[in-house]
């Protein structure tokens, strides 16, 4: 009998260790979870005509003035490179609109390399304003860059030319 009352209390004793092994690893709440991908304020980079937008009439053979600024309003520093694109009403030539800029590294001005390339029907100028490799913009950064723009003797007459530059992590 006395055997049958270990046997009874050992039976017990492990049961009760199953149970509150089962009760102490029962989830007792829900989960909380997050997760967020960080991105940039569309105006921490500002960039603005600093001489005016240039606008009006333009005639070929002309060389106008202008002047571009960027300026960094984060609490960051950026790897950039500025992009910009010239369209018009109608599919521009090669060769027909000549950019210059002053760069201030070297003190010399500098023909902007533009790419003709079709978008839709039209083609269309492409290229970087500055280093294609890019350049840094660090804390406080302020720059105002000026350029000269030309509409050379095939530029197509009669039509509006339309001008963006954005600013893009390199």
């Amino acid at each position: 009998m006395m055997k049958n009352k270990k046997i009874a209390l050992l039976a017990s004793i492990l049961v009760m260790t199953l149970a509150v092994g089962v009760y102490a690893g029962l989830q007792l709440s829900n989960k909380l979870e997050a997760s967020w991908v960080v991105q940039e304020p569309g105006s921490n980079l500002e960039l603005w005509w600093n001489a005016g937008t240039p606008s009006g009439d333009r005639y070929r053979g002309t060389s106008y003035y202008g002047e571009i600024g960027l300026k960094n309003n984060a609490q960051a520093t950026y790897h950039v490179i500025v992009n910009f694109k010239i369209s018009a009403d109608v599919s521009l030539l090669a060769d027909c609109i000549k950019i210059t800029i002053f760069d201030e590294g070297s003190g010399t001005w500098i023909d902007l390399p533009m790419t003709l390339v079709t978008e839709g029907a039209k083609n269309v100028f492409t290229g970087v304003w500055g280093p294609a490799e890019g350049f840094d913009v660090g804390l406080g950064y302020y720059k105002v860059t000026p350029f000269y723009y030309t509409f050379e003797g095939n530029a197509p007459v009669g039509t509006w030319y339309h001008f963006e530059a954005w600013v893009e992590q390199k």
